[in-house]
């Protein structure tokens, strides 16, 4: 905006704070001589409040020239008038910096704006009967002039009442007042008509009554207008009602008419003042509730936003659905991917349409106490089934919820079908070198090794015979030959452990466990009779469960002893390790990192299920089940 322009704007803000201020206040001292009783000058603080917050507090100016202009227009003293436009500008001045401090909103938006506005009014009003009396004393009133004078007192009490009730009167107004403010009456205008209709009757009957006994009614139906008013159209139109029927009873207190007609001076003013801060007190009480009450509906409506952008937008499958039914409740965006179906026509169905031929569960089941909640953060492994046929290897994590008061399920559903592929795949290459090596280690560098030792140990023996001194030497290097040897048979043994069980997977396990004892831990294998049997493939990836699982537990679990056990019962072989420590650690590779990953597509691969469960002994185990018919499949 150009600098002329913002001139002419403050200039014509300073001449329309002036001119409100001044009548405001020359109507006010003017009742009298019209009749009435008191002098009530509440609305130029109200105004000075409202444009020292709304335009700025360099408004003071005008507030300090009209305050000065009223008191000089009552023929007051200079020194008076100096001390009242100081008293009124400082005020409205402190009153606006409180509030401003505070982070005030001038549309009572938020619960604390209310109390912060009548502390801010209540504080900064104290200036004006301080500044203001002491112009007075200056001026020359001598009644005055003792402080100890109880009258002091008595007169900087009325004189701050009145100036802080007429910011909370008509403060509210002005500063909440925009365009919309009377948008809710316009929406809803027959309720509008109906409240207005009310008003006039109360104000009338304030005007009317012949009796005082009806100031009861008239201030429940007050109080009742002003409350209706509040909840439903808001502070703007709630505060304006309270004006117009505080104005009416300003009116017949002054002109003795009415329902507050036989009131004398000083109830008359305790009456105004009470009414005045009972509606509103009620008006801004309730403001401040609702206002409370929307900034936590509008704070719970954004939280659920977020939610449901990340919930909708996140990369992996997610849905919930219904504890006891399975009824699909809330589906996000990859779930619709990846099945194919709509989310229309998901959430018309249970979890049940994604169960694959097999009779497979969709669903891990629900833990039925503390370890097993706290082994439900293992994925679940199933298949599910798009809509168009497709089977899909899925891990699946599910956690207990509350979906708007109805018992839930937040299931996380993560296709791991290309990863597991390519993981059979690299497993095999991986297998199929370990195998190539060992056999070329075996059948070549093992059988040369051995040549090499026994054209040593014979060349050792001849120097023997002949009383060559190089016979020790010869006798040391076929030793080392004879120790290449078995590190060899060692590093193919590791290749390919069952090599030199001759694919005995009992013998295999026995030995790991006899090895295994050498590092102080007693552990010990126990075979069941009659195992059916399984392919060398099946065998292999059991035997590397078995061996992950004995490396976790001695380095992780403290145990003194670990049972390593080969079971079976009709259809299924089941591999369990056990220990008696402290169990496997859950930040470890024995929880739920590397290691235990491995094992778990180890056992997937052969089409078998790893849990960890709580052992026997106080430790856990980890317990692998093999179904016989799948590896005679994998076989195939």
């Amino acid at each position: 905006m150009p600098v002329p322009d913002r001139v002419t704007t403050f200039t014509v803000r300073l001449i329309i704070v002036f001119a409100s201020i001044f009548v405001a206040g020359v109507v006010a001292f003017s009742l009298p001589s019209l009749g009435g009783r008191l002098s009530l000058p509440l609305l130029p603080s109200g105004i000075a409040v409202a444009a020292a917050y709304r335009w700025g507090r360099r408004m003071w100016p005008a507030v300090f020239a009209a305050a000065m202009a009223i008191e000089l227009w009552l023929h007051h003293t200079f020194p008076e008038a100096i001390g009242v436009g100081a008293g009124l500008a400082g005020g409205a001045w402190l009153t606006a910096w409180l509030m401003e401090r505070g982070g005030f909103d001038a549309n009572f938006s938020r619960a604390k704006d209310v109390p912060l506005f009548i502390v801010s009014a209540v504080i900064g009003m104290t200036l004006a009967p301080t500044f203001g009396m002491a112009g007075v004393i200056f001026g020359g009133d001598n009644s005055l002039a003792t402080p100890t004078n109880r009258d002091l007192w008595i007169q900087w009490t009325g004189w701050w009442s009145n100036t802080t009730t007429g910011v909370l009167l008509l403060a509210p107004i002005l500063l909440a007042y925009s365009r919309n403010s009377l948008a809710r009456v316009r929406e809803h205008w027959g309720e509008g008509a109906l409240w207005l209709i009310g008003l006039v009757i109360c104000c009338g009957w304030i005007l009317l009554a012949p009796q005082p006994n009806v100031r009861p009614l008239i201030v429940v139906l007050a109080n009742i207008l002003v409350v209706v008013s509040a909840i439903r159209f808001g502070l703007v139109v709630s505060a304006l009602g309270a004006f117009a029927i505080l104005t009416m009873t300003a009116i017949s207190a002054e002109f003795a008419i009415g329902a507050f007609a036989l009131l004398e001076r000083t109830l008359s003013f305790i009456t105004i003042w009470s009414f005045i801060a009972a509606l509103s007190g009620f008006s801004l009480i309730i403001t401040a509730l609702l206002a409370e009450r929307d900034s936590a509906a509008l704070e719970k409506l954004r939280a659920e936003h977020r939610y449901e952008q990340v919930f909708n937008g996140g990369p992996q499958p997610l849905w919930v659905h219904a504890r006891d039914t399975l009824q699909f409740l809330l589906v996000n965006d990859a779930a619709v991917r990846q099945y194919g179906w709509s989310r229309d026509e998901l959430l018309m169905r249970t979890v049940d349409v994604l169960a694959a031929p097999g009779k497979q569960a969709v669903l891990p089941p629900l833990p039925q106490d503390a370890v097993s909640a706290e082994m439900a953060a293992e994925p679940f492994e199933t298949q599910h089934i798009t809509k168009d046929g497709r089977v899909l290897e899925i891990e699946v994590w599910t956690r207990s919820i509350d979906c708007g008061g109805q018992p839930a399920e937040l299931a996380f559903a993560a296709d791991v079908t290309e990863r597991r592929a390519f993981g059979q795949a690299l497993m095999d290459a991986i297998g199929g070198e370990q195998r190539r090596i060992a056999e070329e280690m075996h059948d070549g560098l093992g059988q040369e090794l051995t040549g090499l030792a026994l054209s040593v140990r014979a060349l050792a023996n001849r120097a023997q015979k002949e009383r060559d001194v190089i016979s020790v030497e010869l006798d040391q290097l076929a030793l080392l030959a004879t120790s290449c040897i078995q590190d060899a048979h060692r590093i193919v043994q590791g290749l390919s452990p069952l090599t030199n069980a001759e694919g005995n997977l009992e013998a295999a396990l026995e030995g790991l466990a006899k090895r295994s004892s050498l590092s102080g831990i007693r552990v010990r294998f126990r075979g069941q009779q009659d195992l059916p049997p399984l392919d060398l493939k099946a065998r292999n990836h059991l035997y590397r469960i078995a061996q992950e699982a004995v490396q976790n537990a001695l380095k992780h679990s403290a145990a003194k002893s670990i049972e390593i056990e080969l079971s079976a019962d009709p259809g299924t072989v089941t591999l369990t390790v056990a220990d008696d420590g402290q169990g496997l650690s859950t930040d470890a590779d024995g929880g739920t990192g590397l290691g235990m990953r491995t094992m778990r597509f180890r056992a997937s691969a052969i089409g078998g299920k790893l849990a960890i469960r709580r052992g026997a002994s106080g430790g856990n185990a980890i317990v692998c089940s093999v179904p016989t018919r799948a590896s005679y499949a994998a076989a195939g």
